[in-house]
């Protein structure tokens, strides 16, 4: 008998697995790139304990949505918050520079 390709190897099936696996990847990269820069660059006892829970990327890896949580008073929580907002661009960049993608994706944190 001689050697079967599996289905999924062959035609758009395998296409399809390969892109989502690729995504994946990215996923979990810029997820744990996000939250060691986030570790350095802010302090716990001003933002609060800033923690990256997920990170959904957009099919062409020009977008991401990175959803956060913030352990703290109010307080921190607020100015965690803000504080992402505002280094958004400064997190964007340091995270390219570890980063080796074609495009590095535009980040949106919730």
């Amino acid at each position: 008998m001689g050697r079967q390709t599996p289905p999924a190897a062959t035609g758009a099936i395998g296409t399809a697995n390969m892109g989502s696996h690729r995504i994946e990847r990215v996923r979990e990269l810029l997820k744990r790139e996000i939250g060691s820069v986030i570790r350095r660059e802010f302090p716990v006892e001003e933002a609060g304990l800033v923690s990256v829970n997920d990170v959904e990327v957009s099919g062409d890896l020009r977008r991401a949505v990175v959803f956060v949580s913030i352990l703290g008073s109010a307080e921190q929580q607020r100015k965690g918050v803000q504080r992402l907002q505002e280094q958004r661009w400064r997190i964007q960049d340091l995270v390219a520079r570890s980063v080796v993608l074609k495009y590095i994706p535009v980040l949106r944190f919730v």
